[in-house]
C-alpha cells in the first residue's frame, strides 16, 4: 500500500547529503555496507533520548505526536495539521510535509498571539555549524506546508549549570535564536533539495571522491568502503597529527608513507614515524629519556583515574559532561626494580543517588589521603586528565586543597616520552596512546583479555550502575573495572622499567 506521505528527504537524509550525495545514496540503497552501531554510540543516542524528554519536561504539558511508526509519518504529519490549525500551545514531535520532504520538530510553541515558536533540542553544550542546517530544512518545510515559524530556536544543554538538588531545568538549558540565520539558508535549502531528490530518483551511485568531507560534520558510516586500503597503517592518512599534510600529500599522488619524499617538511615524531616504516627502525633519545627519568622523585606513584561525563550531572557541585571521577588505581615503588605495592578505590555506585550517603567525591579525597604519601613523583599517562580532575575537587572540596594541589605539583606526564618520539617503535604507528605504546614495549601485558578494556567502556558501564539501567552482576562487573584500571597503572610500571634500561 502506497504511503499517504511518501517522502524522498528528511532532515538526516538531508544533512548526510549536504556532506556527500554518495553517502545518502548508500543510506538508502547499500545499509549492507554500514556498521553495525557500537555500545558507545548507542549510549549517545540514549542520552539523545534523555536530554529530549528532560526538553519537554522544561516546556511541559504539551500533546505528544510522535508517529507510531518510523516508516509511515501519516499518523504524526495528519495529527499536526489538526493540532497547528487549533494553535495547540505545545506540541511535541509534530510532523510537517511539503514536496516529498519530511521534516519532525521537537517542540513547538504557539504564543499568545498565535505565532509559532519552533525548538530544536540538541544534546549538547556547544554550537555546530550543522545545526543551522538542521534547522534550515525543517523551517523550509514548515514554511512551505504554511507554518512558518515567527522564531526558530537551539535549546542546549548549559555546560556552566552546577547541581545542587534536583535539576532545575530553566537554569540546565540555554535558548538559543538562531531565525536569521536559518532563514538566510532558505535559498541554498531549496537549491540543495532539487540537487538531491534528483539524485535520489536517477537511483545511480554518484562518483564522488574522497576529501575532508568524509569527516565533517561527522565521520561517514561509509568510510572504510569508500576508502578501502588508504585508511591501513603504512598509509598517509596514518600520519601522525597529519591535519594539511595529508591532504598535500594524498593530492599529490602519494600514498604510502614510505614514499613520502626527503625534502617534504615533516615534525621529529614524523619522521621516526616514516623511518619506521622504511626501515623498521626504533628511535631512541637516550639523553631525553634519562633527563625525564631524572626529574622523577623516588617513591614513584602511578595513578590513573576512571571518570563518567555525563549529561545531567551525577552529583551536587558537579556539572553537564564534568569528568567526575568514581575509581582509581596507584602503584607504588621505592626501587624501580621492586614489586609495586598496589592501592585502589572504586566508588559504590548507589552512593552517588543515595542523599544519605558520604559524597563519593568526598569518600574518593579521603582514601587518597591514605594511599598517597607526602612525598614522591606521581606519574600519570596524559596527565594533563588526571591534573584536571583533581584541579576540580580542589575547587568544590576548598578544605581539601592544599593536599589535592599538592598532588598535581608532584605530576609527571608519562605521555612527554611516546608523543615527543624520545623513544618510538614502529608498531606504535602515528598513535602515543598508552594502549599502542604497551604492545610495542611490553608484549606480555595486554588488555585484549579484560572484559573492560577501555576508558570510554569503563565510563559506560558504571554511569549504567549509577543510572540503574545495570543489567548484569554489579560484584563482577565491580572487579573487572578494578582488573581494567590496575593495568593502566601496572603498564605504566612496565612501561618506565623499559625507560631505565635505556643506555
Amino acid at each position: 500500500m502506497p504511503l499517504k506521505y511518501p517522502h524522498l528527504l528528511s532532515k538526516s537524509r538531508f544533512v548526510s547529503g549536504v556532506q556527500c550525495s554518495k553517502k545518502l545514496f548508500l543510506d538508502l540503497n547499500r545499509k549492507d555496507l554500514k556498521p553495525a552501531i557500537t555500545a558507545s554510540q548507542q549510549a549517545i543516542f540514549d542520552q539523545g533520548h534523555a536530554i529530549g524528554k528532560m526538553a519537554q519536561e522544561r516546556y511541559p504539558n504539551g500533546m505528544d505526536l510522535t508517529s507510531q511508526t518510523h516508516y509511515d509519518y501519516a499518523d504524526a504529519i495528519d495529527n499536526t495539521i489538526v493540532e497547528m490549525q487549533k494553535k495547540t500551545s505545545t506540541l511535541y514531535e509534530p510532523a510537517f510535509y511539503y514536496d516529498e520532504v519530511l521534516s519532525v520538530l521537537d517542540i513547538l510553541q504557539h504564543d499568545a498571539k498565535g505565532d509559532i515558536h519552533a525548538i530544536e533540542v540538541k544534546s549538547s553544550s556547544k554550537f555546530e555549524n550543522y545545526y543551522i542546517t538542521d534547522a534550515a530544512i525543517q523551517y523550509w518545510v514548515m514554511a512551505n506546508a504554511g507554518h512558518a515559524p515567527k522564531r526558530f530556536s537551539l535549546l542546549q544543554i548549559n555546560s556552566s549549570y552546577v547541581k545542587n538538588g534536583t535539576i532545575n531545568l530553566n537554569d540546565f538549558f540555554k535558548l538559543t535564536d538562531i531565525t536569521a540565520l536559518v532563514i538566510q539558508k532558505q535559498a541554498w535549502v531549496s537549491e540543495n533539495i532539487e540537487v538531491l531528490k534528483s539524485m535520489i530518483r536517477i537511483g545511480l551511485e554518484p562518483i564522488q571522491a574522497i576529501g575532508r568531507h568524509c569527516n565533517n560534520p561527522f565521520v561517514c558510516d561509509f568510510k572504510t568502503h569508500c576508502w578501502g586500503n588508504l585508511l591501513d597503517k603504512d598509509k598517509v592518512f596514518n600520519l601522525s597529527n597529519g591535519r594539511d599534510k595529508i591532504w598535500t600529500l594524498y593530492n599529490d599522488g602519494i600514498l604510502n608513507l614510505a614514499n613520502i619524499p626527503d625534502n617534504f617538511e615533516l615534525s621529529h615524531r614524523q619522521s621516526c614515524q616514516v623511518n619506521g616504516q622504511l626501515t623498521g627502525a626504533t628511535h631512541i633519545d637516550s639523553p631525553r629519556i634519562h633527563q625525564f627519568l631524572n626529574k622523577a622523585v623516588y617513591p614513584l606513584h602511578f595513578f590513573d583515574f576512571e571518570t563518567v561525563n555525563s549529561a545531567v550531572p551525577v552529583l551536587d557541585r558537579t556539572s553537564p559532561f564534568e569528568q567526575v571521577g568514581f575509581q582509581y588505581s596507584l602503584h607504588i615503588v621505592s626501587n624501580i626494580t621492586e614489586e609495586p605495592q598496589h592501592k585502589e578505590f572504586l566508588a559504590q555506585a548507589e552512593d552517588f543517588t543515595n542523599p544519605q550517603a558520604l559524597n563519593p567525591r568526598q569518600a574518593m579525597i579521603n582514601q587518597m589521603k591514605l594511599d598517597f604519601g607526602t612525598t614522591g613523583s606521581i606519574v600519570s599517562y596524559y596527565a594533563t586528565f588526571e591534573k584536571g580532575v583533581i584541579e576540580r575537587l580542589a575547587e568544590d572540596f576548598p578544605e581539601e586543597e592544599l593536599f589535592l594541589k599538592d598532588l598535581n605539583n608532584r605530576m609527571v606526564d608519562l605521555l612527554d616520552v611516546f608523543k615527543n618520539a624520545w623513544y618510538y617503535v614502529p608498531q606504535m604507528g602515528k598513535s602515543a596512546s598508552i594502549k599502542d605504546v604497551l604492545p610495542a614495549l611490553v608484549p606480555t601485558l595486554s588488555y585484549s583479555s579484560l572484559p573492560i578494556n577501555n576508558g570510554d567502556l569503563a565510563n559506560k558501564t558504571y554511569m549504567s550502575m549509577i543510572d540503574g539501567s545495570f543489567k548484569g552482576n554489579v560484584n563482577e562487573t565491580r572487579n573487572n573495572l578494578l582488573a581494567y584500571c590496575k593495568l593502566d597503572t601496572l603498564a605504566m610500571v612496565e612501561i618506565w622499567k623499559v625507560l631505565c634500561n635505556v643506555n
